[in-house]
């Protein structure tokens, strides 16, 4: 099972979730489902994602058996 940390790693970013889902283009409901795992950002969505709270893409998910 994949575990999103998106959401904590925005909190502890310096951000806003209105700036992040500017920077992104996404919606409000888009990026609250990624904060909580219902979906996933698409492969160049997540690296930029990474790059914008300055984490690796590996950082945005944690595997759980």
């Amino acid at each position: 099972m994949i575990k999103s940390n998106i959401g904590k790693l925005i909190d502890q970013s310096p951000y806003k979730r209105d700036y992040i889902m500017k920077e992104m283009n996404v919606s409000r409901n888009t990026l609250s489902n990624w904060c909580t795992g219902k979906t996933h950002p698409k492969a160049p969505e997540l690296f930029k994602l990474a790059k914008l709270l300055s984490v690796k893409v590996d950082d945005l998910y944690k595997y759980e058996e």
